[in-house]
């Protein structure tokens, strides 16, 4: 079993009554009456044992089946010691998309805001005067518990910039003042916590999904620590930090910001962050220039075939943008589509001939013509209904 511990004892009221927060600690996470509700509900629901020790006296709590025109539900009970079992005005429908670990994120929070933790027990404990317990039986939680790590951060952060804390560790998940909020489809290369303040939905989750990204990004953009800067700016295109939009936002950034961009485009554009170097490009007037080579014989072929190939399935390239063939755009990128230019590395000759050139000038196509980022579901989208589309052009009939 699972015990919360917390000096104080909790008022049987703030358990049955909502609208009920009252909180001891200066700077409180959780939300004390409506989250243990919450929690209450989801463990009941979910076959656990939940019993508060208020002080010396047992608050245990159980279910009772009951139709509400024609439906039946399972309404919660409250029996402090021996009275009799009461119902509470709320049932098991009450968080009803919560998961687990969200019942274990709002005991724990509102136990760590009366300055209380948690711990696993063997037996169960004995009521206290002046000290409040949750105890929580059941399996499932028992696993919630054991990562907790996962819902609520527990280890300090590696460094800081402004009001996002950095923990040098991969992660999925952007934490507001050290509890999850929200889960990104591609895991950063590191893991953020924001300390500022942050609007959240009633299942306390981040209310408008924007805002991580957003935060995370202005953050970066005034960083000072290089390498930091440079992890985050050349992130492979598969992570969190490599979808990050820099641009737009109105912000200065730092002078580390700008010296770091300046070193990767020296550095013939080492996986650089398209959206970081538009802020370079913007805040000190130089452009990107990467050595145009001449073609050969055999390459120039193979640019026309490409070209025309690409015509003929519906993307006009040629004579829309300018096409220049560099001799590298640093590791692993093959094309780059910057100031009304698609520049295409030699390398793609070598790699997959006129096949991969056609693809890489498509690519680099789009993101002038719509605006699109890698990775994206627009992008996505767009080339699967274009596939489509070359598929009806094939049968020669619509679907």
């Amino acid at each position: 079993m699972i015990v919360f511990t917390n000096q104080g004892e909790i008022d049987p009221r703030s358990i049955s009554t909502f609208g009920v927060s009252v909180k001891e600690g200066s700077n409180p996470i959780g939300f004390f009456g409506t989250g243990l509700k919450y929690a209450i509900a989801v463990l009941l629901r979910t076959k656990h044992k939940v019993t508060i020790y208020s002080g010396l006296n047992e608050i245990r709590f159980d279910l009772k089946n009951s139709s509400v025109r024609g439906q039946e539900f399972d309404f919660v009970t409250m029996q402090t010691n021996s009275g009799e079992p009461v119902e509470i005005g709320f049932t098991t429908e009450l968080g009803k998309c919560w998961e687990l670990w969200m019942a274990y994120r709002e005991i724990a929070c509102n136990c760590r805001d009366e300055g209380g933790d948690g711990s696993y027990e063997f037996s169960a404990p004995d009521s206290q005067a002046g000290v409040t317990k949750i105890i929580v039986e059941g399996e499932g939680f028992e696993s919630v518990f054991g990562a907790r790590h996962e819902y609520i951060l527990e280890d300090a952060p590696a460094f800081v910039v402004g009001n996002i804390e950095v923990r040098n560790r991969p992660g999925n998940d952007f934490y507001y003042r050290g509890v999850r909020v929200m889960s990104f489809p591609r895991a950063g290369i590191f893991t953020y916590n924001d300390t500022c303040k942050l609007d959240l939905t009633e299942d306390r989750t981040v209310k408008e999904q924007w805002q991580p990204r957003y935060r995370i990004a202005t953050a970066i953009l005034r960083s000072n620590d290089r390498a930091f800067l440079r992890s985050v700016l050349t992130a492979k295109d598969d992570t969190l930090e490599a979808g990050l939009d820099f641009h737009g936002w109105g912000i200065a950034p730092s002078e580390e910001f700008l010296e770091v961009c300046g070193s990767l485009v020296g550095d013939k554009l080492t996986k650089l962050n398209a959206t970081a170097l538009k802020v370079w490009t913007d805040s000190t007037k130089r452009t990107v220039a990467p050595k145009e080579i001449q073609l050969t014989a055999v390459q120039h072929k193979s640019m026309e075939k490409a070209l025309d190939f690409c015509a003929k399935i519906g993307f006009q390239i040629r004579g829309s943008y300018p096409v220049k063939v560099v001799e590298s755009l640093g590791e692993g990128t093959l094309g780059l589509a910057h100031d009304e230019t698609i520049f295409v590395a030699e390398r793609v000759f070598h790699l997959g001939g006129t096949k991969q050139l056609a693809a890489t000038l498509i690519e680099e196509y789009l993101h002038l013509r719509h605006g699109w980022a890698d990775l994206t579901r627009e992008l996505q989208s767009f080339l699967f209904e274009k596939l489509v589309s070359v598929g009806e052009e094939l049968v020669g009939e619509p679907l």
